[in-house]
């Protein structure tokens, strides 16, 4: 279960009431059984890969510092967080939004942005506007700090300040949520907006709309509707429709011709604020939210459930998404969550990403729902219930070995190969961390498959030459560009990194972690299953490196938890301690998935069978959001993207826009290949037959678009062998006569493209 940890401390916590008080004591701990779910892994437990020794790299604090204007430190429990979704609100000044789908969202420090942002599309991307369609604030300007003050595994609490104490404003920032709320103390609200009120108009609360199923809940219902929120409807001049929830009733009045305020002298105002957007269908939607308005999320968690059916077909584990709010009567669960549903008039309306909604199991899709909702992932689907889980299929096949073994011809050509491939002396020169890492990877596959193809003499030479490249980085620290650990930011970085921001790709301000320790993890693992005397030196510093970027416990003091993944997306951030207007962003799934693969394969080793497991299940997730959104079949692609961005490959994903293109080109090779890199047992879990044979010619006839022509230009190179091992997934044959033409990447080898498509491509009959 993810989320405990990351709240205020328990033992001091504000008093209810406080503008800062998130969480019922215990409520994490408590979750799972209330759900009545059991966890793969307990995560307010020490992992065991802390062994609680000593640091195994030497301490500097990072020259970036927490912006102490934007935290609250006093709140925050440390390490603090790195690559979160709403990392824009606390770096640089805070000013940029973040993109709790299906709005946008800015912060600042006297007042609140919401905007709905329209998607248009070219050829090449996929992008949003970032209009402020309304801004929330104090008419008398009493606002004039705010802070984030909580966080936790799906959202992140802001609060709002000023010189006088007791006016303040607080809103809790979850994605893919209906209405976006604020608790408002003692405020004169003002709600500003930059297109021209047309229409305000106060709602009546029918029983009908209410949802009144029979004649005996009238009197009940009575009751409820007394007690429901006050609901007004606002028409602007951009076509767009907004309902406003207030609790208690605000009359509002139109001041002007884009400014709403309190039609009495009701102020100052204690209550609450939802805004929701009326999407595409307003005289729908608005009977469906009405029937959800006053309700909101006050924390939330995850739990990654044990894995059922361990052996064979058919494994899989439940993801469960658990909101407290509002409505839980200060902590009380025991009528809430004694089962899987709650009374309509206390559920929570949320709305569920594309891949979810392929997986949802419990929840609820409402009939009608709403419609006219979308993020960069596709459109959103409306579900009720505090509660929601969805059952995350897992491949059986995962390990240090492919899907299938070879053939007595398979295993003398890549006998062959790897004869000449060790040959050649392998010597890896990169001073930084990622490609170093690539390079030794690169190695340890090659271990791997001696080892695998019985080879004693050739697994003696790579294990030898794997542990001489490993030791100076990790045991002796004496290469140029030394680890050291950030006391900071908790964290393991490179001295230049730490030294120079734009140094090692951003290393020192906590981009591509995963993607650069990955593969150092991957080495660690092939070393500890088949030698565990000689990786021994090499255990501490290499766990130290797994919980920097895939902690599994809240309980750790020195590394955050799960640092990258993001388990409402199902994938993880790549981007670190840098400000973007689009939000986070990652490129390359290949990598993502190769770094929980290895820590996978790493537990595996240790014989930590709880933390593989759940490393197992993000593997899986990171694969399946992968699949769903970097690599769609043409029909999803048409489904969840805006013409004429209808690729089957995406190059960079952000919160905010979808790109055609990486970071270092815009060659379709890049594009394809960056999806794939590196090519082990797992890169299977991202390439399923039938969107290799679309993708390789998506047309069926020019390929205009599709890998074929992107290999056949890349000129042989390791881009080119890239694109024609994936193809081997659907044609062996083809694929074998191309890839033996191709020089390999600097993180491959030949002997490990042969192995692969022996193992993981189309399985050879007879």
């Amino acid at each position: 279960e993810e989320g405990h940890a990351d709240f205020t401390h328990q033992d001091n916590m504000p008093k209810k009431g406080s503008i800062r008080s998130a969480v019922a004591p215990g409520y994490q701990y408590t979750a799972p059984v209330l759900q009545g779910v059991v966890s793969a892994l307990d995560p307010n437990k020490q992992s065991p890969l802390n062994t609680n020794a000593a640091l195994a790299f030497s301490s500097t604090a990072s020259p970036y510092k927490p912006n102490g204007k934007l935290f609250d430190m006093s709140a925050i429990k440390t390490p603090l967080p790195t690559n979160k979704w709403w990392l824009n609100l606390v770096i640089e000044q805070g000013i940029d939004p973040i993109h709790p789908y299906p709005y946008v969202v800015k912060c600042l420090a006297n007042a609140s942005t919401v905007g709905f942002p329209k998607f248009q599309a070219t050829a090449t991307a996929m992008t949003s506007n970032m209009v402020a369609d309304w801004q929330i604030g104090d008419s008398t300007g009493a606002l004039t700090q705010r802070l984030v003050t909580a966080y936790d595994a799906l959202g992140v609490q802001v609060a709002w300040t000023g010189s006088n104490s007791n006016t303040k404003m607080a809103a809790r920032f979850y994605k893919g949520l209906p209405f976006i709320t604020y608790e408002m103390t003692n405020m004169a609200p003002v709600l500003s907006t930059i297109h021209a009120i047309l229409k305000v108009e106060q709602l009546g609360l029918t029983v009908n709309s209410y949802g009144a199923n029979s004649a005996g809940n009238a009197t009940k219902l009575a009751k409820e509707m007394a007690d429901h929120p006050s609901l007004t409807q606002v028409t602007l001049n951009d076509g767009s429709q907004w309902l406003l929830v207030t609790k208690p009733t605000i009359q509002w009045k139109q001041t002007g011709n884009s400014q709403l305020t309190p039609a009495t002298s009701t102020t100052p105002f204690t209550g609450i604020l939802q805004m929701a957007h009326l999407g595409d269908n307003p005289s729908s939607n608005v009977n469906v939210l009405q029937a959800y308005a006053g309700t909101y999320p006050t924390e939330g968690s995850v739990t990654y459930a044990k894995i059922l059916n361990k052996q064979g077909v058919g494994r899989s584990a439940d993801i469960v998404y658990f909101y407290k709010t509002n409505t839980d009567g200060g902590g009380d669960t025991s009528m809430i969550y004694s089962t899987r549903s709650v009374p309509t008039s206390m559920q929570l309306l949320t709305f569920m990403l594309p891949h979810h909604v392929d997986l949802l199991t419990n929840s609820s899709i409402l009939s009608p729902g709403l419609s006219g909702y979308r993020s960069t992932k596709g459109h959103l689907t409306a579900v009720a219930g505090n509660i929601i889980t969805y059952s995350q299929p897992l491949d059986g096949t995962q390990s240090f070995e492919g899907q299938h073994a070879m053939t007595a011809s398979d295993k003398e050509s890549v006998q062959k190969q790897l004869y000449l491939d060790v040959a050649v002396s392998i010597n890896i020169t990169a001073p930084d961390p990622y490609f170093f890492g690539k390079g030794i990877a690169k190695i340890a596959r090659l271990y791997q498959i001696a080892q695998e193809l019985g080879d004693t003499q050739s697994a003696s030479t790579l294990k030898d030459k794997l542990i001489g490249y490993m030791k100076p980085w990790l045991v002796t620290r004496t290469n140029s560009d030394p680890l050291v650990y950030d006391t900071t930011w908790g964290g393991v970085v490179s001295t230049a990194g730490l030294a120079d921001p734009s140094a090692d790709f951003g290393q020192g301000r906590y981009n591509d972690h995963h993607f650069h320790y990955g593969y150092h993890l991957y080495a660690g693992a092939v070393l500890a299953k088949y030698d565990i005397n000689a990786f021994a030196p090499l255990r501490e510093p290499l766990s130290q490196l797994l919980r920097d970027y895939a902690n599994p416990s809240y309980a750790d003091s020195q590394f955050p938890f799960m640092r990258h993944f993001d388990p409402y997306d199902g994938h993880s951030w790549a981007a670190g301690l840098f400000t973007f207007a689009d939000g986070r962003n990652q490129e390359s799934t290949g990598e993502a998935i190769n770094a929980y693969y290895s820590a996978y394969l790493y537990a595996l080793a240790l014989g930590l069978q709880d933390t593989a497991d759940f490393y197992e299940i993000v593997l899986n997730m990171e694969a399946t959001s992968g699949r769903r959104y970097w690599h769609p079949t043409l029909a999803q692609a048409k489904a969840q993207y805006i013409a004429p961005f209808t690729h089957n490959a995406v190059g960079i994903l952000w919160a905010s826009k979808v790109d055609y293109a990486t970071f270092f080109g815009a060659n379709p090779e890049f594009i394809y290949g960056i999806q794939m890199i590196p090519f082990t047992p797992a890169t299977r879990l991202l390439l399923a037959a039938d969107w290799v044979k679309e993708a390789w010619c998506p047309d069926g006839t020019s390929c205009s678009g599709g890998m074929k022509p992107a290999a056949e230009s890349a000129n042989n190179n390791g881009w080119a062998q890239f694109l024609y091992t994936a193809l081997s997934v659907v044609d062996r044959k083809m694929a074998l006569a191309n890839v033996v033409k191709c020089n390999p990447d600097d993180g491959n080898t030949l002997t490990n493209v042969l192995h692969w498509i022996a193992t993981s491509g189309q399985q050879q009959v007879g």
